[in-house]
């Protein structure tokens, strides 16, 4: 006889454990699913990211199957990479960087129902993939909630830290009679270490 507990795979209990980050990443992803909020009970949690949870012997729930399944496959990949795309886009904006600018994300999906699939987010106008997964689709599946936000949040950490490797600002040290001037471009709390070389002019003094 299954307990009250194990008749839901996510629980208000696996919720309220989870850090306030990981709160909001699984309700992102819940609200990509539903286009609704969320009740925080037992039921309300499973219900809303019931195509997320393991299905033993198929690549999603079969009640999640409307008539094509590879909708349903694209639909749950989905759900765990856009809510990642947008945290990412939040975050890069809070450090000051511009859409457009630094970065201009697209998400593409290609689902398969027997082979793996596999996820990319690349850039709109430039040459550059910030993020390339891919999982059989009956692995990509969470036993909790904590697995599930930490899938969200590692896509997220991801594709912020490819955008911030990309966009590494240039330093400008300007030198005059070999000496420095000016340093422009430092980030705050960088430092810049000037090694000279040439020791010419201490010969000479010598």
């Amino acid at each position: 006889m299954k307990s009250e507990e194990s008749d839901y795979p996510y629980t208000a209990k696996q919720f309220n454990a989870l850090t306030e980050e990981q709160r909001q990443a699984v309700l992102a992803v819940a609200e990509y699913l539903t286009s609704s909020a969320t009740e925080i009970t037992d039921e309300g949690l499973s219900l809303a990211l019931n195509l997320l949870r393991p299905s033993e012997g198929c690549c999603v729930p079969f009640e999640e199957i409307d008539t094509n399944v590879l909708v349903a496959v694209r639909r749950k990949f989905a759900a765990v990479y856009i809510t990642a795309m947008e945290l990412a886009e939040r975050e890069l904006k809070a450090k000051g960087f511009k859409e457009r600018e630094h970065f201009n994300f697209c998400l593409t999906i290609e689902p398969s129902h027997e082979d793996t699939t596999h996820v990319t987010v690349v850039d709109w106008d430039k040459p550059i993939c910030y993020l390339h997964e891919w999982s059989k689709p009956w692995h990509f599946c969470f036993e909790s909630l904590a697995k599930l936000a930490e899938a969200v949040l590692s896509a997220k950490a991801n594709l912020v830290n490819r955008v911030v490797e990309l966009n590494k600002k240039e330093v400008y040290v300007v030198l005059q009679d070999g000496r420095v001037r000016e340093v422009a471009g430092l980030p705050r709390g960088k430092e810049v270490v000037v090694v000279d070389y040439n020791i010419e002019d201490l010969k000479k003094t010598n």
